[in-house]
């Protein structure tokens, strides 16, 4: 696997590579150093060889995800033996001079990566995707920006963490904790509010909530509200940003959790509400087997 298989895919984005160096021209040896062959130490910027970056978009032109690419020919920052920084910019794949949504669209993504390794210079480094941000024009969205707006605050809750900023990232979980608690409450007719309208506390509403339409994984049926009051006591400032990164990943999985099991009971809703449709439709219900019975 090459390294742009890496910067491509988050889900690939750690594991050895082939080697994306030409030993053939640099050098971190001295004694190797010719006319040909270049010394290379920290702070020097070189060509890699490293394939085609590719990463999908949205954009808002169109109304659809296209993919944007990285150029053959990329450079990258040597900062040590164990870490590089590669700047691009990714251009659309559909792009066609003179189409007119291509005139009203941006075609272009500046990306930068930062890359760690074992050893940058060994034959087949480990390598893992540190951070890697995109600078996106007006039009062109993530495409996770484009689903729910609870999928696009736990991705803007992953940012945020990569950029290790705890605070942030725990104040995008509560937010969608607090919004999809209320929101199932709301349809699902639970008393989640006081005679005066407003909110009870969140304790009293995620407990009533989860009585009547069980969100909460059972793994974390016994500490669910505690999970809670850890996230409500980050966000609140009430903690460190240590401590905020050290409990993102298990809050996370929570949340993760919660949104998990409020989509499955919207799909066992939608399919009853299909299968009493169909049944319906063909005579097959309790009205149609009353109807019979009657005739």
């Amino acid at each position: 696997m090459r390294l742009s298989s890496r910067l491509s895919d988050k889900n690939k984005n750690t594991g050895e590579i082939e080697s994306f160096i030409d030993l053939e021209r640099y050098t971190v040896s001295p004694e190797e150093e010719t006319e040909d062959v270049q010394l290379i130490s920290a702070g020097d910027f070189i060509e890699i060889q490293i394939g085609t970056i590719m990463q999908p978009f949205y954009s808002t032109v169109c109304r659809d995800s296209v993919s944007f690419v990285s150029p053959l020919k990329l450079h990258c920052l040597i900062i040590n033996k164990s870490m590089i920084s590669i700047d691009c910019e990714l251009q659309c794949m559909d792009y066609v001079e003179g189409n007119p949504s291509c005139k009203n669209c941006n075609h272009s993504v500046q990306a930068w990566f930062l890359v760690g390794a074992d050893d940058i210079f060994a034959p087949f480094p480990n390598v893992y995707v540190i951070k890697q941000n995109f600078k996106l024009p007006e039009n062109i969205k993530l495409p996770v920006e484009t689903e729910d707006k609870f999928t696009e605050w736990l991705a803007k809750a992953e940012i945020a963490h990569k950029e290790r900023l705890g605070a942030g990232a725990i104040i995008y979980l509560r937010s969608i904790l607090e919004r999809i608690t209320i929101e199932v409450g709301d349809s699902a007719g639970v008393e989640i509010r006081k005679r005066s309208g407003s909110m009870k506390p969140f304790d009293q509403v995620i407990a009533a909530v989860d009585k009547e339409c069980s969100i909460v994984p059972v793994i974390y049926s016994d500490n669910g509200y505690e999970l809670f009051r850890r996230l409500s006591n980050i966000a609140h400032g009430n903690s460190d940003e240590e401590t905020a990164l050290r409990e993102y990943e298990p809050l996370r999985r929570l949340v993760v959790g919660i949104m998990d099991n409020v989509k499955k009971k919207e799909e066992e809703i939608k399919n009853n509400a299909e299968l009493k449709k169909a049944l319906e439709t063909i005579g097959f219900s309790n009205g149609g087997e009353q109807n019979e019975q009657t005739e």
